[in-house]
């Protein structure tokens, strides 16, 4: 059976505590991140720091029965709840694949690259496509079009990252 992977949301931009909650219990999570310049303390010179792409949000793997995941979250001292579908009312499910392809975007140390087909037509402007070329090659997402620019969008659990890219470097699905 395939890893799935759900999203917690959490308050105040406590993502990292929640983390290190998760972490300590045993649980695998992921907190999209990136690097920005920034001054930290009394530094004259801006850093190059990592901070959360989307704050008050934690990819939790969901290595055991949801209802036990529920259980386990109410020991948390940060205020949490796991992120619901609005029509069945169940926990958020997103599958290993997705997660492995916005990781790939959203984490800096992320290493596993996802395999690709060889098959090159022309993608459509909105169309389901998948880059196959470059250090994204296997991620599938969509293809659009904003001020004469090419613009991939992976979209996961209502969140999004977008990634500047050639048309060329992808192909339809």
């Amino acid at each position: 059976m395939e890893q799935a992977w759900t999203v917690v949301r959490t308050f105040n931009r406590h993502e990292t505590i929640v983390s290190e909650f998760l972490k300590r219990e045993g649980l695998t999570c992921f907190i999209p991140m990136r690097y920005v310049e920034k001054r930290v303390g009394d530094d004259v010179k801006p850093r190059r720091v990592l901070v959360p792409v989307i704050h008050n949000y934690v990819f939790v793997r969901v290595d055991v029965p949801v209802s036990q995941l529920s259980s386990l979250l109410v020991n948390c001292a940060t205020p949490l709840y796991i992120l619901k579908r609005k029509d069945t009312d169940c926990p958020v499910e997103i599958s290993n694949r997705e997660m492995v392809e916005f990781r790939m975007l959203c984490d800096p140390a992320f290493e596993q690259r996802v395999s690709i087909a060889e098959q090159h037509d022309e993608p459509e402007i909105g169309k389901e496509v998948e880059i196959v070329h470059g250090p994204f090659a296997g991620v599938h997402g969509r293809l659009y079009r904003k001020q004469k620019k090419y613009w991939f969008v992976k979209t996961i659990a209502g969140v999004s990252v977008e990634l500047r890219i050639t048309r060329w470097f992808c192909r339809p699905v």
